[in-house]
């Protein structure tokens, strides 16, 4: 199964989604990959520095999922899509962001493989606050489905690039395994 996370905007998480979902279903024992396709390299650089039990992709390999990572312009997203089974757009919940996330769902419909799904994370929820009531709402404006799981607005997020899967509490590692199954899956 190959996952593109994408947006047009840069700063939705998009590079800490793809190394900590995958990491996610590597610690459930399954043989997962990132590929970087962001020239910035984040991706590539917290695998390498971090003893990541992720792979870096390598196509003579074979995995149960493969993360591609992008960057955040449009005009990059028709490459990192050509073979993927899910797009998934991660959003924070701000207007500015989800009026990028819009225009970037329009943009990489016709990108799309047959067959393949287009959903909505929602990446930096404040839990019980006006947003986060009207994220299904706010999935309806942008188009796409949005995943029942959200990523929580944690700084363990940010520490787990120098820290590892370590740096993420109990709550932290369930909420970010739980969407990894649920995009896996759905």
């Amino acid at each position: 199964m190959i996952i593109t996370l994408a947006n047009g905007k840069g700063g939705s998480g998009k590079t800490t989604l793809a190394v900590l979902l995958a990491h996610a279903l590597a610690e459930s024992g399954k043989a997962v990959s990132v590929l970087d396709l962001d020239p910035q390299g984040t991706a590539t650089n917290w695998l390498r520095e971090s003893g990541s039990k992720v792979a870096m992709y390598d196509p003579a390999r074979k995995y149960e999922a493969v993360f591609i990572d992008t960057p955040p312009r449009v005009e990059a997203l028709p490459r990192a899509l050509a073979s993927c089974s899910v797009a998934v757009l991660v959003c924070s919940p701000s207007p500015a962001d989800l009026w990028t996330t819009r225009d970037t769902a329009a943009a990489l419909r016709p990108h799309l493989p047959r067959g393949a799904r287009l959903r909505l994370l929602f990446n930096g929820v404040q839990h019980n606050t006006v947003l986060a009531r009207d994220l299904p709402a706010i999935a309806e404006r942008i188009g796409v489905q949005a995943l029942r799981s959200t990523i929580s607005r944690r700084q363990c997020y940010q520490h787990a690039a120098l820290l590892g899967w370590q740096a993420l509490d109990g709550d932290a590692r369930e909420e970010i395994r739980r969407a990894a199954l649920e995009i896996i899956t759905a």
